[in-house]
């Protein structure tokens, strides 16, 4: 199942893959997902879910654009738009790999 819609997401699949630029950047069950997201851009996409009932405040955004596909970004490619960037770490080499954590989540992040 591919879908942007998270609800759809946590009541139909029991592991989920978040993608960003065509790169899976965390794999997880769907619970450990929702509670602790590993990952900057889960995490963001997670706050910028509307709540049940009347609104009070603006969604939450991530800042910045998706970058032309075409174009090559050294590092992550979620670091231009990242709040927990670290510079000379998150924007040099190759994009970090899945790795497996404690928790048995999969992250591509060096911060992880």
């Amino acid at each position: 199942l591919i879908t942007h819609d998270l609800g759809v997401v946590a009541g139909m699949a029991h592991e989920v893959a978040v993608m960003y630029m065509g790169r899976v950047v965390e794999r997880s069950d769907t619970i450990s997902l929702f509670e602790s997201p590993r990952h900057p851009y889960t995490a963001a996409l997670l706050r910028s879910i509307p709540g049940v009932g009347a609104r009070k405040e603006r969604l939450a955004t991530i800042s910045g654009s998706v970058p032309d596909p075409f174009q090559q970004i050294a590092g992550c490619p979620f670091h231009p738009r990242c709040e927990e960037k670290v510079e000379g770490r998150c924007d040099r080499g190759d994009p970090p790999e899945l790795r497996t954590l404690g928790t048995g989540q999969r992250v591509a992040c060096v911060l992880r």
